[in-house]
């Protein structure tokens, strides 16, 4: 900032006003423009003054203290606020960062770490700005109103196969009960979503970074709470803070979302880039795939954002491509064959574009991760980046990595080739009169 930081000091009943300005910093950059007594007074000193950071002093628990953060946050959304405490009691800190504080000190505290932190908060309120404004990298919601057709195993692949392109790719778990995503690629959940909601304080990119956990191709996973009653934690709210800053440190952010239009998935919806909608080969899923276009055509999203993926793709059930188009009434973009290899690296938790990767379904997964490359106007091809750094832990990985460097130069990475045909506009889920 240019000018020092104006900073307004509320001081809570109980708290000595002394005991408070032995802790400030006496340093240029930070200006003390008040200290008020009282939250009633402070409340309308805030309006009155200009005020780039808000420290509330208080002795321990205060009601009064949480009511002007709220206030405070609800009114201005940008103000950093800190607390100095000189006692915490049971559920006092947590109830703090409920509400909306980005730091608390407790008192007493030399002003050389109270100015450290205060200089922190200020650092974060403006790296968290810098992203939603500039966080545009495409978002894919895979979505798949049926579970068990496959969302999480096609979340994962896609997730390497752009990986291997040598992008930068994020994904989320957005099944927050039963979330499965970590499981499926052999990631140890250490820290999850719900522990991020549970850390308080400010989001920024920095911190959010802690809560990603990687996988040796490179794809970072922000896994979904390991216990289903700690989904009620994670709110739409809350994800949307989210989205803006993975989109601004990724190339790509891939959403894998529940089963069903929960509020999650809904958000989750609203702010994707692109839908890739799965869907199998038996009645009941083809049903609810229809359904779920339809629900998105009444949302009034873009059919030519959404990409269709039928999975299992050659199973002999009985149904074929015209029964397909029938019920859903969209022929698939990507189709993905049935392989036993599938369930068997989901177990071993090695996505099959690194456990196989020249099986059938690896081939289709990397079609998919093309058809999103050359919708984001990339090039079509899926190459492998021979100067990406793909050191890991897993073994698969390094096989994986051996293959590339061994290869003559084929480009197995593609879709099969198909006679050239003008480009086939997707048909509507449905005939609606206008």
């Amino acid at each position: 900032m240019q000018h020092p930081i104006r900073t307004l000091v509320s001081l809570d009943s109980g708290i000595e006003e002394q005991t408070v300005r032995a802790a400030l910093p006496a340093t240029p950059d930070i200006q003390i423009v008040g200290i008020v007594k009282g939250v009633d007074e402070s409340w309308s000193t805030l309006q009155e003054t200009p005020t780039d950071l808000l420290v509330i002093a208080c002795s321990g628990y205060s009601e009064r203290a949480l009511f002007l953060i709220a206030s405070a946050v609800k009114e201005r959304p940008g103000l950093p606020v800190v607390v100095l405490a000189q006692a915490a009691p049971e559920g006092f800190m947590r109830r703090l960062f409920e509400v909306g504080a980005d730091d608390v000190v407790r008192l007493p505290e030399s002003p050389e770490q109270v100015n450290f932190t205060l200089q922190k908060v200020l650092t974060r309120k403006r790296a968290t700005g810098a992203p939603k404004a500039n966080g545009d990298a495409p978002m894919i919601c895979v979505l798949g109103p049926k579970g068990g057709t496959g969302k999480t195993v096609t979340s994962s692949n896609l997730a390497v196969a752009l990986a291997e392109a040598g992008r930068s790719v994020s994904v989320i778990d957005l099944d927050l009960q039963f979330g499965d995503l970590a499981l499926c690629m052999g990631i140890r959940p250490e820290r999850t979503i719900y522990d991020l909601v549970k850390s308080g304080g400010s989001l920024d990119s920095d911190k959010l970074e802690a809560y990603l956990m990687p996988h040796p191709s490179g794809v970072r996973v922000l896994v979904a709470p390991t216990r289903p009653d700690q989904a009620s934690a994670v709110t739409p709210e809350f994800l949307r803070e989210i989205y803006p800053l993975l989109r601004a440190t990724s190339d790509f952010v891939i959403l894998d979302s529940s089963p069903g239009f929960t509020p999650e998935v809904i958000s989750a919806i609203d702010n994707s880039t692109y839908v890739c909608m799965i869907g199998m080969l038996d009645t009941m899923s083809l049903k609810n795939t229809r359904l779920g276009l339809e629900t998105l055509d009444l949302m009034g999203y873009d059919s030519d954002r959404i990409v269709l993926v039928l999975n299992r793709a050659d199973s002999r059930v009985g149904i074929d491509d015209e029964d397909v188009v029938a019920v859903v009434g969209s022929r698939p973009d990507i189709r993905v064959p049935s392989d036993v290899q599938v369930p068997r690296a989901v177990n071993e938790g090695t996505p099959i574009v690194l456990a196989h990767p020249d099986s059938a379904a690896a081939r289709a997964y990397r079609s998919l991760a093309t058809e999103f490359l050359r919708r984001s106007g990339e090039a079509p091809g899926l190459e492998h980046d021979r100067n990406h750094d793909r050191r890991g832990p897993g073994q698969a990985f390094r096989e994986l990595a051996d293959v590339f460097r061994t290869r003559d130069g084929k480009d197995s990475t593609t879709q099969e080739e198909a006679p050239a045909e003008p480009a086939r506009r997707r048909l509507r889920p449905s005939a609606r009169r206008r």
